[in-house]
């Protein structure tokens, strides 16, 4: 489900916010682990900003334009404990147009807030990239993103299991 309907956004985050209100005490480590991905994904930023930089202006099928992109359960989780404000709703997939938050100079989300998929997902000009890497943060990235997709996984599942009667 990705909660396109607004009152079923709105339903999401005020559930997620009561979750956490109710099991505060049960979750300060799943804060650490929001704020130890939070660093990974910054760490990111400047080797992920070099690659759009070098691929997405001469692309002719930007990923911004064909895909549809869409915040899942794990960014809504993710976002929340991180605390750093959350969006107003999903960004608006018409097909065949730009993603509504595709601007003149790429994304307008900061890369901290944007659905994930826009963070791991690599076209195949920017593999081809990271592939010729031979050291260097481009070489990583790969590894890195995968790390962060599995952090983010344990993220998840911490709070589906502080949240859950039987999770105690």
């Amino acid at each position: 489900m990705f909660w396109d309907v607004p009152g079923d956004w709105r339903e999401v985050q005020i559930s997620i916010d009561h979750h956490l209100s109710v099991y505060a005490g049960r979750s300060g480590v799943l804060v650490e682990a929001a704020g130890a991905i939070a660093g990974k994904i910054d760490s990111l930023e400047s080797v992920l900003d070099n690659l759009c930089e070098r691929t997405c202006p001469d692309c002719r099928e930007p990923c911004c334009v064909r895909a549809t992109v869409r915040y899942d359960f794990r960014d809504l989780v993710f976002l929340h404990f991180l605390w750093k404000g959350l969006p107003v709703g999903q960004p608006s997939a018409v097909a065949g147009k730009a993603c509504s938050c595709l601007g003149d100079k790429g994304c307008v989300i900061p890369r901290m807030v944007r659905p994930f998929m826009c963070t791991w997902y690599l076209c195949p000009a920017q593999m081809a990239l990271v592939r010729a890497a031979e050291a260097g943060s481009e070489a990583f990235l790969v590894g890195w993103l995968r790390e962060i997709q599995e952090c983010r996984k344990a993220l998840e599942r911490g709070f589906l299991q502080i949240v859950s009667p039987y999770g105690k």
